[in-house]
């Protein structure tokens, strides 16, 4: 590693997170690992990033994992509200993005759906079949994937991912990867760095019912339903 970056980590670990940042732990190995994943693309893709976005990056990462570690209210007289009172300033033009899976044990199979939201434009949405699947998990993580495989195709620069599995979003936005999903949260990690700003949070099941009633419909077709552009 330059030098002149081992600096930069090093002092780094002294800095004061500043708004609009809002991330109070340390940020030095969120930017090692941005680093990391900006080399590997620059290595095996191709793909050059500025430094502006590793460092955007790196943050948000740190922000989103800050997030997860926020105690759930589980209190039945506690008022529920959509994770959108839980994330940070998101930037303008933005596109939403709910996913859900639902998953068949018995025939370890699954469908997968997700929409697109943004103020101004139409709403769109996917919806896909897939078999050979292990776990309600990785059902989840594949519609995630496949959300953000969707957003790269249809051109978004910047999108807010939620998922009413908090396991999985945990998952993702940790250093320590489940290893029943780490392939699939890897290639998450790797989506996730074709966009200016992607985030992913968590949203209560019963925010979520659109992507749910797509989930479901697909896997009792038991057919790919292929992406609706």
């Amino acid at each position: 590693m330059c030098p002149s970056i081992v600096i930069a980590l090093e002092a780094s670990s002294n800095w004061t997170c500043l708004p609009p940042t809002g991330v109070s732990i340390n940020t030095l190995f969120w930017i090692m690992w941005a680093l990391w994943n900006t080399r590997n693309h620059l290595l095996f893709e191709s793909r050059h990033q500025s430094l502006s976005e590793v460092v955007s990056k790196a943050l948000a990462a740190a922000r989103e994992w800050q997030l997860a570690q926020n105690p759930i209210n589980t209190s039945r007289n506690a008022q529920k509200e959509p994770s959108i009172t839980l994330t940070p300033t998101i930037p303008s033009w933005t596109i939403l993005c709910n996913s859900d899976a639902a998953w068949d044990k018995n025939s370890e199979s699954t469908g997968l759906g997700w929409i697109f939201t943004s103020p101004g434009t139409p709403t769109l949405q996917g919806a896909q079949f897939q078999t050979h699947v292990q776990s309600v998990l990785l059902a989840e993580a594949l519609a995630v994937r496949s959300a953000l495989q969707h957003a790269i195709r249809l051109g978004y620069t910047q999108i807010w991912l939620r998922s009413d599995s908090l396991v999985l979003i945990r998952a993702i936005t940790s250093i320590n990867k489940p290893k029943i999903i780490h392939g699939v949260l890897s290639n998450i990690g790797a989506l996730s760095l074709s966009f200016a700003f992607c985030f992913f949070s968590f949203i209560p099941r019963e925010f979520n019912g659109p992507a749910d009633h797509l989930a479901k419909s697909s896997l009792c077709n038991r057919a790919s339903l292929g992406l609706d552009f």
